[in-house]
């Protein structure tokens, strides 16, 4: 499915990304927050070819997809943002997948980030990902994962309080709710994330921490935390929340508030070997060495 607001530049090459899938079984879902920008006669004109759409306010990203998933009636849930795009043969390669681990919670796999104009800048290999990977700030590269049924009906969805960390916690709690065996990666490019400066990410880069904060704490709250995870705390509140909120602001072009949090990122990081990481990337965006929307 869908979630979309206000991106009608984006979402002609959204929606044909999915509808041009090589699979028979395709359940496509939009749900439009009441755009005003044109997105409704681009959904009009396609219509006929998706199982489900409608337009009205809502209460953010989370809602929609909550509203999307709870339509829909197949094995395996994704959501694709408005912005971002599968790549050719995505759904075929998850279905097959899913065939072949019935029993999996969560498949991914590889996504690329490309920018405003659709070049690609960096992909984001998922091999060898895990809880640990996740809690210590490596985001999963969401339009690039997949959630079974199953999965799905025992968190209850995505936490509709939230509208920059939801896909973080969602995932801390299926990580946290499954064995590492019901994970599956496939070792192939399933989506593109879009980085550019009017998404929700660089528009409002500065409620991001908050909200991630926010959910590290609930997280290391609960009594059922394992213990190699409880250890990790230090590094995740350096590496999950400060270090993600000094990316966020350098990819933001705002470079003082990124050093800023760099800082506080740096001073709080127990590892020499990550700190020196983590300042080599600050002097990368200061020098516009660092590749972001551009």
């Amino acid at each position: 499915m869908t979630p979309s607001f206000n991106q009608v530049q984006y979402l002609p090459d959204c929606l044909h990304s999915v509808l041009a899938q090589d699979y028979p079984n395709l359940e496509y879902l939009v749900i439009d927050g009441g755009s005003t920008d044109g997105s409704l006669e681009i959904l009009k004109k396609l219509e006929d070819r998706l199982a489900y759409w409608v337009s009205e306010p809502d209460q953010g990203q989370a809602q929609a997809v909550n509203k999307g998933w709870a339509r829909a009636s197949g094995e395996v849930l994704g959501w694709v943002n408005s912005d971002d795009l599968l790549t050719p043969g995505a759904l075929a390669r998850v279905s097959a997948s899913y065939l072949a681990h019935p029993r999996a919670a969560l498949i991914f796999g590889d996504v690329q980030e490309i920018n405003a104009a659709g070049r690609l800048v960096r992909t984001k290999r998922m091999a060898g990902f895990d809880l640990r990977s996740l809690i210590l700030g490596k985001n999963m590269g969401q339009p690039g994962v997949f959630v079974s049924r199953r999965a799905y009906s025992k968190l209850g969805g995505l936490d509709e309080s939230l509208h920059y960390a939801l896909d973080f916690d969602f995932f801390l709690r299926a990580w946290l709710a499954s064995s590492a065996g019901d994970f599956v990666y496939l070792p192939a490019v399933l989506a593109a994330s879009r980085l550019w400066t009017q998404s929700k990410t660089g528009q409002n880069a500065a409620r991001f921490g908050a909200e991630y904060r926010r959910v590290l704490d609930v997280t290391f709250q609960r009594a059922d935390l394992p213990q190699e995870i409880k250890s990790l705390k230090q590094r995740a509140y350096s590496r999950a929340f400060l270090f993600r909120q000094a990316r966020l602001y350098f990819q933001a072009r705002k470079n003082i508030l990124g050093l800023a949090w760099l800082t506080r990122s740096v001073a709080r990081e127990p590892s020499w070997i990550e700190k020196a990481h983590m300042m080599w990337f600050g002097l990368r965006c200061l020098l516009g060495l660092e590749r972001g929307e551009a």
